[in-house]
């Protein structure tokens, strides 16, 4: 009896909700060592693809040890993730710099503009991409993240807005990196692209546990 009570409770939203905080709160932290171990500069965006990668692992049904299992997707997404991070942090710094310091024509800031929405696209898909569809090659998957950012526009204008509420956040209040600000916009992230692009690879409990009745 108190078996299937604690069962209700874990299929409960409080407690789905509540688990879920407790992972992003832990995920934050391996974030943070992770990028430690990077020295920040050459840290950050490998922590942030094996975030990715756990989370993916966590909705397959795949739930290793967190740290361990970050730091093996660190190792091993450290060169394609400082890859991205030479396209998207000088594109986005030096393009805003460039577009608030300097006088351009109209044709000149629509590229600057168009380039910098690229490098925030791609800091968005290309961590999901990258643990989706492991097969393809580096140019295939930068490629496949802005084509599926394209087609699924309405989720794209979605993350640009979220660019913005993240980086209000992180002004207004910097004691959340220590929490949340790292590992919630790669949980809802991964979460919502493997939605859009691959429904049918969600591990569901309650279905697996009927087909075997």
């Amino acid at each position: 009896m108190e078996l299937d009570t604690f069962e209700r409770m874990q299929s409960s939203r409080l407690y789905r909700f509540f688990d879920l905080m407790y992972r992003l709160i832990l995920v934050n932290l391996c974030m943070i060592l992770l990028s430690l171990c990077g020295l920040v500069v050459f840290g950050l965006f490998p922590a942030i693809f094996a975030a990715a990668a756990y989370f993916n692992d966590t909705m397959e049904g795949r739930d290793g040890k967190m740290l361990s299992s970050m730091f093996r997707y660190f190792r091993k997404y450290f060169w394609i993730a400082n890859l991205q991070m030479l396209i998207t942090v000088p594109t986005i710094g030096i393009g805003l710099y460039v577009i608030y310091g300097r006088e351009l024509n109209t044709f000149a800031y629509l590229l600057l503009f168009c380039w910098i929405i690229i490098g925030m696209v791609l800091l968005w898909y290309l961590p999901a991409v990258n643990v989706l569809y492991p097969d393809f090659s580096l140019g295939k998957k930068f490629l496949f993240s802005l084509v599926a950012s394209c087609d699924r526009f309405l989720l794209t204008i979605l993350f640009l807005v979220l660019d913005l509420v993240w980086l209000y956040l992180t002004l207004l209040m910097p004691q959340l990196l220590m929490f949340l600000i790292f590992s919630t916009p790669v949980w809802f992230g991964t979460w919502r692209i493997k939605k859009a692009l691959r429904p049918d690879s969600f591990f569901d409990p309650e279905k697996e546990e009927a087909d075997h009745k």
